[in-house]
């Protein structure tokens, strides 16, 4: 590497950091980050590990380091959240390897650029929760998965082998990219058996956390987004590989919409060049890594639709963020190779300004960020004593971490006299709640929900079954807590 290259590395890796830690706080946190923030990092860490156990959907290496994280840097969104924002600016270099590794060091600062303003890449990096961490493993095993394929030693089979565990220890999705890899790598070195020794490492891994999963999958959560067909899941992959997330259509603008779609579409035209350029112009050495990279991200991809349809369906979109960086690797050696000429560059730099503008985008545009869970929060204001707080799924989380509330359930409560309940819902009729309250406040809060509140002249003794379940949001799913009782 040359002083100039490492220069704009060094530059790349900058604009990595800035752009995830700069806004750390610029959203509140949605519902599952709240779960990481006020269920599973409170306490000690035998408790987390309890949580993690018994409600969780990970392996346990993330909270692990989110536990140690937060007694440093507490649980806010910027303490917590750093954490990830770290290990999303330490996946940069190893992307910038695993391509400078195929072609050379200008589609190595191509695989950098592309990875430091991918706007799904920096969404994660920015979120309290385990894919960053999941990420990071992947594409330092991406890297020493292409130095395997060059020389295949036991050191560099060990590398990639510990690399392949501990991204399997972040996220269970690890297996695939990590299982297309290391066939690929027995394929390639068959009858060595050096290949295989190094896949069984990982394998051991999984097996060993394979009780663990079993226990997850047993808590008695429902998996949601299997209601969704997969065509469209499929569609809300490539579109938040492209152009980040629209979590917020409460907002409701179709303009949002419009420019996620031209997005896209200018997206898929980039890839098309690419690969066009890894095709056409690449040599052959440029042309057989760069494809077989983009073959185990389209591996990775693949099987778990494959097992979906039989049955075996845990496809949400961000379950399959491992295998964006190869992609993105794979883009880069065809941008970067040789002979790609200007034409590489004008794609390549029209790529990262196209993800810079999504990532604009998501700044200014409530549509493209999480719920705003956390204003809903301060627009109740201070309580003037104990008050009913009943909130539209997946605000639950993030309103009992930001007004400090609990379940308002037996066995904890059997009822509690309040004159105030606060009602969050995404609909724009509910059932009021009797009982002599009035409602004397509407708000909407796009994109998050709208506030309604019923006051009663004196304090009321309500009971959990007289507000929970379709009693005031007769058509979404609702939780209900108490904030401010004893």
């Amino acid at each position: 590497m040359t002083r100039r290259q490492a220069w704009l590395l060094a530059g790349i890796i900058g604009v990595a950091a800035l752009v995830r830690f700069a806004t750390l706080d610029h959203q509140g946190y949605d519902h599952d980050e709240a779960v990481t923030a006020w269920r599973v990092l409170h306490g000690g860490l035998g408790g987390t590990l309890h949580v993690v156990a018994s409600t969780e959907r990970s392996p346990p290496l993330y909270y692990l380091l989110a536990w140690l994280w937060s007694k440093l840097f507490g649980t806010g969104e910027v303490g917590l959240r750093s954490l990830s924002a770290l290990i999303g600016t330490l996946t940069v270099p190893a992307a910038y390897l695993a391509a400078r590794e195929l072609s050379g060091a200008r589609a190595g600062l191509v695989a950098a650029a592309l990875v430091a303003v991918n706007p799904y890449l920096v969404w994660y990096s920015q979120e309290a929760r385990s894919y960053a961490l999941f990420v990071l493993f992947a594409a330092w095993g991406l890297y020493l998965f292409v130095r395997c394929l060059r020389d295949p030693s036991p050191r560099n089979l060990a590398w990639w082998a510990a690399a392949s565990a501990l991204a399997l220890c972040s996220h269970y999705f690890a297996a695939f990219v990590v299982g297309a890899e290391g066939l690929w790598l027995i394929a390639r070195g068959w009858p060595r058996r050096a290949p295989v020794l190094a896949l069984a490492a990982p394998v051991a891994v999984g097996l060993a956390l394979l009780p663990l999963a079993i226990a997850q999958e047993g808590s008695g959560r429902r998996n949601l987004f299997t209601g969704v067909p997969l065509a469209r899941r499929a569609a809300e992959t490539v579109f938040g590989y492209i152009a980040s997330q629209e979590p917020g259509p409460f907002a409701g603008s179709a303009q949002v919409r419009h420019f996620r779609y031209a997005v896209v579409a200018g997206g898929l035209v980039l890839a098309a060049i690419a690969l066009a350029l890894l095709l056409r112009r690449a040599s052959d050495r440029e042309r057989r890594g760069g494809l077989t990279v983009a073959a185990v991200a389209a591996a990775a991809l693949a099987l778990p639709f494959a097992l979906a349809t039989v049955g075996v369906d845990y496809i949400d979109p961000r379950n399959l963020i491992g295998s964006l960086v190869p992609f993105l690797v794979a883009a880069a050696v065809g941008f970067g190779c040789a002979r790609a000429g200007r034409l590489g560059v004008g794609a390549a730099a029209a790529a990262v300004a196209l993800f810079g503008l999504v990532l604009v985008a998501v700044f200014e545009s409530g549509q493209m960020q999480r719920p705003n869970w956390r204003e809903a929060a301060a627009a109740m204001g201070p309580p003037s004593g104990p008050r009913i707080l009943v909130v539209a799924r997946n605000g639950n989380e993030p309103i009992a971490y930001y007004r400090h509330a609990r379940e308002f359930r037996p066995p904890h409560f059997t009822g509690e006299r309040v004159d105030e309940i606060d009602v969050l819902s995404k609909l724009h009729t509910i059932t009021p709640p009797g009982h002599g309250f009035e409602l004397t406040r509407r708000q909407g809060l796009a994109p998050c929900c709208v506030l309604w509140r019923y006051t009663a002249p004196r304090r009321t003794l309500i009971r959990p079954d007289e507000v929970a379940g379709t009693r005031i949001l007769a058509h979404e799913p609702s939780s209900v807590l108490v904030e401010g009782a004893r």
